[in-house]
């Protein structure tokens, strides 16, 4: 974590299940270069990312 406040996130990546595909949730990152997982119902472990652009 870096001292600069954090003002302002955006999704850059989709997080999605390894195993079903799904979407579990979305990875921020920070005004100051912090990122962090926003997930949807509870965290897991089996995941792999996507990046946003890829999405459509």
């Amino acid at each position: 974590m870096t001292p600069k406040t954090r003002l302002t996130g955006e999704p850059i990546m989709r997080i999605l299940c390894k195993k079903t595909d799904t979407l579990v949730g979305y990875l921020y990152q920070w005004n100051n270069g912090d990122l962090q997982p926003a997930w949807l119902d509870d965290a897991m472990a089996e995941v792999r990312y996507e990046p946003i652009s890829d999405a459509a």
